[in-house]
Parts: structure tokens; C-alpha cells; sequence
């Protein structure tokens, strides 16, 4: 009787044993896949920790960029003497008073510009003694016309403001479609500025 109870609390407690490590078994696997979860989960965020990382340093780069001030561009240049023109002359405003980029080259009378952009120029012409009616243009890379002036026989003045969206490089100037006579001074100016 003895023997065959404690077969029975040895069987009882060899169960109990193998429940309990079945159990132990199935927690442990659980735990596994727990863990690879996690796993999974860390390598995601790793991974779009990374992609921020990127995202945040292009948008320093873009902003520190963007923050530094542009090169302003503007200048003014005149007639430094009375010029005598004929038609299809380029006007050469050699009085340079300001010019921020170095974008005006008084030695062709052009204006290149340095960046793409939207530019305001303005254009004030006074014929000079002894003149006839007179035409001028105020042209883009010498085929297309931004602007015109007209003006009626000596001593009569006349001026055009254009604003134009410029690609870089693109050349104005400012030309004679007449033989036409232009006085010296203050009155006959070629200025323009970037705009944005």
C-alpha cells in the first residue's frame, strides 16, 4: 500500500513536473516570438530614425542656403558725351554710377544676367541738337524686343520701363533702329535691378 502511494504521489509529482515544463515550454516560445517582434520592430525604427536623419539634414542644408543673402544686382550707367548713332547701334552707356553684381559692361552697353530671375529696366533717352525723329529698342539676346521709344526731332526726351523674366546669361541693351543724335548728361540713362 506503502509503495503504490508513492508510485501515485511519484506519478502525481512527474505530471505536475511535465505541466509545469509544458507550460514553462509554451511561455518560453511565446516569449521567443515576443522577441522577434521586437526585433522587427527596433530594425523599423532604426531605419526611419535613418530616414529622418537625412530628411532633417537636407532641410538644414536647403534652409542654411536659402538664408544667406543674396548678391543684390542693380545698376545705373549715362552718357559720359553727345553720341552720334546709326541704325541698328548699340547705345553705350559708358558713366557707370552703380552696378552691384558687375553685370553691366559699359564697354558693349549690355546688361547680362548673372541668375535667372524676374528684372525691371528703365530706359530715358534725350535727342541731341540737330536731331530727327528717333527709334530705339530695348532688346533681349538682340532679337526680342522688351520695349520701345520714340521720340520727335531734337531736344525732345522719352523713356520706357520694361520688367522681363531673364534666364542667366540673357543679354539687354538698348539699340538705335534710326541714325539718331543723343545728348550727353543726366538725361540719357540706362538702369535696371533684379527684382526677385
Amino acid at each position: 500500500m506503502f509503495v503504490s502511494c508513492f508510485f501515485v504521489l511519484l506519478f502525481c509529482v512527474k505530471e505536475s513536473f511535465c505541466l509545469n515544463l509544458t507550460n514553462h515550454g509554451n511561455e518560453v516560445e511565446h516569449l521567443k516570438q515576443l522577441v522577434q517582434q521586437l526585433n522587427a520592430s527596433l530594425q523599423h525604427n532604426v531605419i526611419e530614425i535613418d530616414r529622418l536623419k537625412k530628411e532633417s539634414a537636407s532641410l538644414k542644408a536647403t534652409l542654411t542656403a536659402s538664408s544667406k543673402d543674396p548678391v543684390p544686382i542693380a545698376f545705373t550707367a549715362r552718357l559720359s558725351s553727345n553720341m552720334v548713332l546709326s541704325n541698328q547701334q548699340t547705345v553705350i552707356f559708358d558713366n557707370v554710377l552703380l552696378n552691384l553684381g558687375n553685370a553691366y559692361h559699359e564697354t558693349y552697353g549690355h546688361f547680362t544676367a548673372p541668375v535667372s530671375g524676374v528684372y525691371q529696366f528703365a530706359v530715358s533717352l534725350l535727342t541731341g541738337p540737330g536731331g530727327s525723329n528717333s527709334y530705339f529698342a530695348v532688346l533681349r539676346n538682340g532679337n526680342q524686343l522688351l520695349g520701345s521709344i520714340y521720340i520727335v526731332k531734337d531736344y525732345y526726351s522719352s523713356s520706357v520701363t520694361v520688367t522681363a523674366h531673364l534666364d542667366m546669361s540673357d543679354v539687354v541693351f538698348v539699340r538705335a533702329d534710326s541714325a539718331s543724335k543723343l545728348d550727353a548728361g543726366y538725361y540719357c540713362a540706362f538702369s535696371g535691378f533684379l527684382i526677385q
